[in-house]
């Protein structure tokens, strides 16, 4: 798997999570909890992005 592949997967991933999210506790709750433990998210994606590092880049 190749690293583009690797983050967009994961981007979409995460957008299909938060809409989910969305749908099912509504908008609001969903927006305090992304707020509150942003930080967290913030650690989650750099250590994604460190991880899709490990993939060789191929041309």
């Amino acid at each position: 798997m190749k690293r583009e592949y690797f983050g967009m997967l994961f981007i979409l991933g995460c957008a299909v999570f938060v809409l989910l999210a969305f749908e099912t506790f509504g908008e609001e709750k969903v927006q305090n909890i992304l707020s509150r433990f942003i930080v967290i998210w913030i650690l989650i994606g750099f250590y994604v992005g460190q991880y899709s590092m490990r993939f060789p880049k191929r041309f």
